[in-house]
């Protein structure tokens, strides 16, 4: 059975690993060794090849008994218990391996170093670094070092590593971590959590030991809390058929709470081990997984997505061939008929030729935060965040010690708030194996806070709940910026939506056989993360139906429309593209100021470049009738400032369906 954390580069391919160092093993040994030492170790190599690791570690140790000065089981050794992670064992077995220099071994030497480099054991560093250099830049020995490019850019970044780590150790962030409690932890692990954008919910990923007590053979499952009273209620197990006696881990929970991506192993419907699946909550009820097809998941182990708060870009790790390194992270798109793009790699500067795992999207889509092996890191996986500025990702930063430590850290969600950030730990004082940890995130590493708007979406002739399609968009930016996006609950109409402060957003709203619902959401210079309740009431699409298009904008006492109106206007085309049997009407509507007969033609001009730019996007001009009414229709009083803005309006009217 595949396991979801084993399975990743967290703990490393074991399997893979032993078979490369028997492949260097058996080139260096002759193949029918005469005595008895080189038959035993013969013999423990080919335990090895079978996968038979620890009869080979009895072995190799046998021989070492009999034959203290054998060095290449030491060297066999060392490389078991650097794969396995036992720092001290390996650096002891490399340290005997390289008391006689006389073989030149400089990949063993390496990672003998890096030994060093993960402990802080600087001296022990420098040392082996200049022993290294020195034998890179002997004359006699440059044509006899295989890989001698690989192992100088290995040389390069553990003196740069060990710079950047007394850097760190000298000036460590803040990091007060509390434990989240037993209600969220137990004696089990817990790991991977996320949490809706109302911080209300917390998905969670549990490994309980199977009846012997090993965790590594266990299961991994779902489980759910929900933040009540100030304070998170006990965890409770998501059912079938979410959960299955197969593992599934490793997920995410969409930021309004519609949505869980995850991965599956094992599955008869899969493409490899461990594919990602998506199911969604109906009421109180998850659906059956739906595997997000052979453009998103591989042969290759898939895993540990981060959908984003526009409901449609998904992250995630592979170990596909063709990436960067061991394991990468991707990204893929889901389109507007529900499939998915081919999955892209993120390249630099995220990716390298290391581990990068359990990528994290902040709801406010803005900041990245991944664990890697092979950037700058204090030892092992560390935590880096890396921002989304115009599409591209900055150079990631490390988030600093003591949040990372010289072991592996992974698996950290930040807060939609942007304050407080959550990772597992099996630190001292938990509850059990992993538990997860609460601590303030310093400023320089939060993301844009995220408030959210919520509410349910019905219908304003019958007020039953609708299913429909909720947009936020960037009114500062062009119609294909998404921030955020949802589709309310059929059963009842609920939604949430996220919305990063600093900015000004159109909310659109649409469903099948309903006008279009538009609003504006003012954020640009507020502070305040607090909640906003909206209940949105939809006009059905019937011939006759009007509804005022809020976001259009036109400069003062002009019809040349403004940037910000194009999100608008791209939802409106999307709309007459999906009802071709559409004919509307575009309505122009001013205020009073002025003459009647200036705000008649500005009312039309307005109307006429509203069809104008529908008909620049593909619509039929057939389909479309400008008209204006100047000051003739208000909605409001004139007498003050709110009822002009009232009343200068576009308004979009069905005139044939």
């Amino acid at each position: 059975m595949d396991n979801i954390l084993t399975v990743s580069q967290v703990y490393a391919n074991t399997i893979r690993a032993f078979l490369l160092i028997i492949s260097v093993f058996l080139f260096n040994t002759t193949a029918f060794s005469q005595d008895k030492a080189d038959k035993m170790f013969d013999k423990a190599l080919n335990l090895m090849q079978k996968d038979k690791v620890e009869k080979a570690e009895k072995q190799l140790l046998e021989l070492l008994d009999i034959y203290p000065n054998y060095l290449n089981a030491y060297q066999a050794l060392a490389e078991i218990y650097y794969v396995r992670q036992d720092t001290t064992m390996a650096r002891t077995s490399y340290e005997k391996f390289l008391v006689n220099d006389s073989n030149n071994d400089l990949s063993a030497r390496i990672r003998l170093t890096k030994l060093y480099f993960a402990t802080h054991n600087w001296d022990k560093v420098k040392q082996q670094t200049d022993l290294i250099s020195a034998k890179l830049n002997d004359n006699k020995l440059k044509s006899k070092i295989k890989q001698r490019k690989k192992i100088t850019e290995d040389l390069e970044f553990i003196l740069k590593n060990m710079d950047f780590q007394k850097d760190c150790l000298e000036h460590p962030k803040p990091f007060v971590p509390q434990n989240m409690g037993i209600a969220v932890n137990s004696s089990a692990g817990e790991y991977l959590p996320t949490m809706t954008a109302d911080e209300r919910t917390m998905l969670i990923t549990c490994l309980i030991a199977d009846s012997s007590g090993d965790f590594m053979r266990g299961q991994e499952d779902f489980y759910i809390t929900e933040f009540e009273n100030g304070e998170w209620q006990p965890k409770t197990r998501i059912p079938y058929p979410l959960n299955t006696e197969e593992n599934e881990g490793a997920g995410c929970i969409s930021p309004d709470g519609r949505f869980i991506y995850f991965t599956k192993c094992n599955s008869p419907d899969g493409f490899g081990s461990c594919d990602i699946y998506v199911s969604e909550r109906i009421g109180k009820r998850w659906t059956y997984p739906k595997n997000l097809g052979s453009n998103v998941n591989s042969q290759y182990w898939d895993t540990q997505p981060s959908i984003a708060s526009d409901g449609k870009t998904l992250y995630f790790v592979s170990n596909r061939p063709g990436g960067f390194g061991k394991s990468d992270i991707y990204v893929t798109r889901k389109r507007r008929d529900g499939t998915w793009t081919k999955a892209r790699n993120l390249g630099e500067p995220i990716n390298t030729a290391g581990d990068e795992v359990s990528p994290f999207i902040h709801p406010s889509n803005t900041t990245l935060y991944f664990a890697s092996d092979s950037h700058l890191t204090m030892g092992g996986l560390d935590i880096l965040y890396s921002r989304l500025q115009r599409g591209k990702f900055s150079k990631p930063e490390n988030l600093g010690c003591p949040i990372n430590t010289n072991a592996d850290e992974f698996g950290l969600i930040v807060t939609p708030s942007g304050t407080h950030a959550i990772y597992s730990s099996d630190m001292a004082g938990g509850f059990g194996s992993k538990d997860l940890y609460i601590f303030e995130l310093y400023p320089e590493a939060q993301p844009i806070p995220v408030t959210y708007i919520k509410g349910r979406v019905l219908s304003k002739a019958t007020n039953q709940p609708l299913e429909a399609e909720l947009q936020i968009k960037d009114l500062s930016s062009d119609s294909a910026n998404i921030i955020a996006a949802t589709v309310s609950d059929a059963s009842d109409g609920s939604y949430l939506l996220c919305l990063p402060l600093g900015a000004d957003y159109a909310l659109s709203v649409t469903a099948k056989d309903y006008m279009l619902y538009s609003s504006t959401v003012t954020l640009h210079d507020s502070n305040d993360i607090s909640s906003h309740n909206s209940d949105i009431y939809l006009v059905p699409a019937v011939t006759g139906a009007a509804i005022v298009l809020r976001n259009v904008f036109f400069d003062v006492d002009s019809y040349r429309l403004l940037p910000a109106s194009f999100a608008e206007l791209a939802t409106l085309v999307e709309i007459l593209n999906d009802n071709p049997s559409f004919h509307i009407e575009i309505a122009g509507h001013t205020d009073n100021t002025g003459s009647k007969q200036h705000n008649q033609t500005l009312s039309e001009n307005r109307a006429k470049a509203v069809c104008d730019y529908l008909i620049s996007k593909g619509i039929s001009p057939t389909r479309l009738t400008a008209h204006g009414y100047g000051q003739e229709q208000p909605v409001a009083s004139n007498d003050t400032d709110e009822g002009k803005a009232q009343n200068r309006r576009t308004e979009f009217r069905i005139t044939k369906k």
